[in-house]
């Protein structure tokens, strides 16, 4: 069994309160835009890397620094995927919000990317935990 060390975030319009997913070739489901750790990378650069590689979104990440300021941000979660070959993706979950202009654009990891509402995620194939994580951000990060 392979560990692989990943960062995703739950990019968040705080207007119109909708969340940025991605359609993931290898699910063919809707996921947050995220992906692996590389070496010499903290979690932090990892996942605001991720987001524009796969987006073109500059992001904010949300969170407190704790217990200094110089500390990194407390992710949401830190979530453990398993795949079909029994590797484990051990994924440092954040939220974030668009900074400056919202443009996305289309990359090779992803085959459409689009904007949610709470209600919409209701209707497209996401994985159970996304709408638990879309909920607990906007009731306790964005208001």
């Amino acid at each position: 069994m392979t560990r692989h060390f990943c960062a995703s975030v739950f990019v968040i319009n705080p207007i119109n309160k909708k969340v940025l997913l991605v359609k993931h070739k290898k699910f063919n489901k809707w996921v947050q835009p995220g992906g692996h750790i590389e070496d010499n990378e903290v979690p932090e650069e990892a996942a605001i890397r991720e987001v524009y590689e796969e987006t073109g979104l500059k992001i904010k990440l949300l969170g407190e620094r704790f217990p200094r300021e110089d500390d990194f941000i407390r992710p949401l979660g830190i979530q453990k995927n398993r795949n079909l070959q029994g590797d484990t993706h051990i994924d440092i979950i954040y939220a974030g919000v668009p900074k400056g202009e919202i443009e996305e654009k289309i990359s090779d990891e992803s085959t459409v990317i689009c904007w949610f509402s709470r209600e919409e995620l209701d209707h497209i194939d996401v994985f159970p935990d996304i709408k638990i994580t879309v909920d607990y951000i906007l009731k306790e990060m964005i208001r």
